[in-house]
């Protein structure tokens, strides 16, 4: 009995140790949430949307452009990796706790929260 209470103490361990460990941004108070998605002056698009939706990004960069040639048509990786750096930097000043992963930001759980922020 005592060989069976070991070996599911060590599967429970086994186990609890290969789960996806909780991300930051779906821990975060909404509050939190809602400073990190907007952007971070009026004068620049939101990064976040250059991740979960992509074309309102461009929508909000064509227009802070005056002139067409500075106007993009899709967002680039240069762009999408360029935000990625300020949304983990952002996370971190507004108290969102941890160090964010891309594969974190990326997380199909903070598209969802995302969303239904931008719905209200």
């Amino acid at each position: 009995m005592n060989r069976l209470w070991l070996f599911a103490g060590v599967a429970v361990v086994a186990l609890s140790s290969c789960t996806k460990q909780d991300n930051p941004l779906v821990a975060a108070s909404d509050g939190q949430f809602a400073q990190w998605v907007e952007p971070k002056n009026a004068f620049s698009a939101s990064c976040a949307a250059a991740l979960y939706e992509p074309e309102l990004y461009v929508k909000q960069f064509n227009g802070l452009k005056f002139s067409a040639s500075g106007k993009i048509s899709s967002v680039s990786e240069q762009q999408r990796s360029g935000c990625v750096s300020e949304l983990q930097q952002r996370a971190s000043q507004i108290g969102i706790a941890g160090t964010l992963t891309r594969e974190q930001l990326l997380d199909d759980r903070v598209r969802r929260r995302y969303a239904a922020a931008r719905k209200g």
